[in-house]
C-alpha cells in the first residue's frame, strides 16, 4: 500500500485537562493536566500504577472519561481522525498472538491511512524481523521492535510510547532511538513517551513531567532538569531545619544530610549554609538520570 497523497502529516498536540478516569473507587487519572505541543517530545515518568498506561488508554479513546477533557491542539480533531494520525506503541503485543510478524504488519496496513510500505519495509530491515515466525514465538525484545514497526509505519503526527524498549537489546535500541530522531526531523513529529529510562527521555525528549496518583506533580524542560537540580551535601546533619520549598528528597548518610533540590540559586545554598555555620554545604551537581531518580524516591517515600 503506498502513502495517501491526501492523509494531513502535520503534528498536532494534545491538550489534557482536568481528566478523570476512575475503575470503580480507585481514581486511576484524578484531574490531570498536561499539554504536548505540536513537534514536542515530552517524557512521562512515574512509579508503576502512578496512571501512564491509562492516559495513553484515555487519549486513545479506550477508558472513558469520569471528567475533563482531552482535544487535540492547534485545532479540535474528530476522534476517528485522530487515531488515523497518531500511532501508539503499547508496553504487550496481545492483541496479535494469533499471528505471524508478517499477517500483523499485513493487517495495521489495511487499517492505517497512509501506511507507507517502503519505511515500515526499511524498519522491518533495519530490526531484524522475520516475517515468518508467529508472534508469541518472539522474545520479548523482538515483540517491542515489532510493536515499534505496526506504531511508526504510518508517519503519525502523534506518536505515543509506552515503555516502547523493554527487552530490547542494545543495537536495536540504538537502532528505535535513531528512528525517533529521524521521524521529529523529518516530519516533525509529536511525542509523549513513558520510560524507566531515564537517559533515553535526556536524548528524545523536549520536557519531562512526573506523574503520580494520577496527576502531573512537576514538569521540567529536559535541558534544564539537571543543570537546576543539586543534590546538597551537609555536614554535620542540622539539630533541627524547615526543608525549603525546594526540597525533593532529603535522606541521611553517614552523619551528613543528603538534600536534592530544584532551582537551584545561591541564595538557597546561603540559606542552607545558615543551618551549619561551622560545617559545610558541598554541592553535587546531578545527570538528568539522578534528578529523575530522586524524585522517583520521593514519590516511593509518600506512597
Amino acid at each position: 500500500m503506498k502513502p495517501s497523497d491526501t492523509l494531513d502529516r502535520s503534528p498536532f498536540g494534545i491538550a489534557c485537562k482536568g481528566v478523570q478516569v476512575r475503575f470503580g473507587a480507585t481514581h486511576a487519572l484524578d484531574g490531570l493536566d498536561l499539554t504536548i505541543e505540536p513537534g514536542n517530545a515530552v517524557g512521562l515518568v512515574g512509579r508503576n500504577g502512578a496512571g501512564k498506561s491509562t492516559l495513553f488508554r484515555a487519549i486513545i479513546g479506550v477508558e472513558p472519561l469520569r471528567g475533563g477533557s482531552i482535544s487535540a491542539i492547534p485545532k479540535p480533531l474528530p476522534l476517528p481522525e485522530l487515531l488515523a494520525r497518531s500511532g501508539f506503541v503499547p508496553d504487550q503485543l496481545s492483541a496479535y498472538d494469533w499471528m505471524t510478524v508478517g499477517k500483523a504488519i499485513e493487517f495495521v496496513a489495511a487499517l492505517r491511512p497512509g501506511f507507507d510500505t517502503a519505511w515500515c519495509d526499511e524498519l522491518v530491515r533495519e530490526l531484524g524481523l522475520d516475517r515468518t515466525k508467529r508472534i508469541p514465538k518472539l522474545s520479548r525484545g523482538m515483540q517491542a521492535r515489532l510493536a515499534f514497526v505496526l506504531g511508526v509505519s504510518h508517519r503519525p503526527g502523534l506518536l505515543l510510547l509506552d515503555e516502547p524498549l523493554l527487552g530490547v537489546d542494545a543495537v536495536s535500541h540504538d537502532a528505535i532511538l535513531g528512528m525517533l530522531a529521524r521521524l521529529r526531523v523529518e516530519q516533525d513529529c509529536s511525542i509523549l513517551v513513558a520510560s524507566h529510562a531515564m537517559g533515553d527521555l535526556a536524548r528524545i525528549t523536549d520536557r519531562i513531567a512526573f506523574i503520580d496518583r494520577g496527576r502531573i506533580i512537576e514538569e521540567a524542560a529536559t535541558d534544564d532538569l539537571a543543570a537546576h537540580t543539586k543534590r546538597l551535601v551537609i555536614r554535620p546533619e542540622p539539630a533541627s531545619f524547615v526543608a525549603p520549598p525546594e526540597a525533593v528528597h532529603v535522606t541521611r548518610q553517614d552523619g551528613a544530610m543528603v538534600m536534592t533540590v530544584r532551582g537551584f540559586t545561591r541564595e538557597l545554598l546561603d540559606r542552607v549554609r545558615g543551618w551549619v555555620p561551622e560545617g559545610q554545604v558541598d554541592v553535587v551537581d546531578l545527570t538528568i538520570a539522578e534528578a529523575c531518580a530522586d524524585r522517583m524516591r520521593a514519590m516511593e517515600a509518600t506512597a
